[in-house]
């Protein structure tokens, strides 16, 4: 039996999953996004504004689980489809990427924590759903920052630490 071969196979092994463990997890890539302001509609800043305080007071803090989740995921799609104006576009699609990010961290999250309870999920494919799920959370503290002035008496509970023990 030629060990060198088996070694080398082993070392290579290694590696790849050294590699796989350094490499950085991007947040999920937002699709739907809000659409683009279309000038022969009305505007729909006003119901936009008051959906997303709703969603964003009563459904994003603690991170969205069960029934919270799937309302928020009502909200957030009747949201991306509102035609906003021109000038308040750029804080609409700010207030949509933290709620889709806070939607998609709490999905995650909440998956990870039920197949860690499951006898044959495989641990490679948990860890990648528990690693999507803390990027997304990263991505919802990031856009949190761009949208809380607007909030200034609100404060999300996952800025308090990193969200795990939700």
């Amino acid at each position: 039996m030629n060990y060198s071969i088996i070694t080398g196979g082993i070392l290579a092994i290694a590696f790849l999953l050294s590699v796989s463990a350094v490499v950085a997890v991007e947040p999920s890539a937002i699709y739907p996004s809000l659409k683009v302001s279309n000038t022969s509609q009305p505007y729909e800043d006003q119901a936009f504004q008051e959906r997303a305080d709703y969603a964003i007071k009563n459904l994003t803090n603690p991170l969205p689980k069960d029934n919270n989740l799937m309302e928020l995921q009502s909200v957030y799609y009747e949201l991306v489809k509102k035609n906003v104006k021109p000038e308040f576009y750029g804080e609409a699609k700010n207030i949509t990427q933290f709620i889709f990010y806070d939607m998609k961290a709490g999905e995650g999250i909440q998956e990870y924590k039920d197949t860690t309870h499951t006898a044959n999920n495989r641990i490679e494919s948990r860890d990648d759903v528990g690693n999507q799920a803390y990027a997304d959370l990263d991505a919802a503290k990031q856009a949190w920052k761009k949208i809380s002035k607007r909030y200034p008496d609100y404060t999300p509970d996952f800025l308090a630490g990193d969200g795990r023990s939700s």
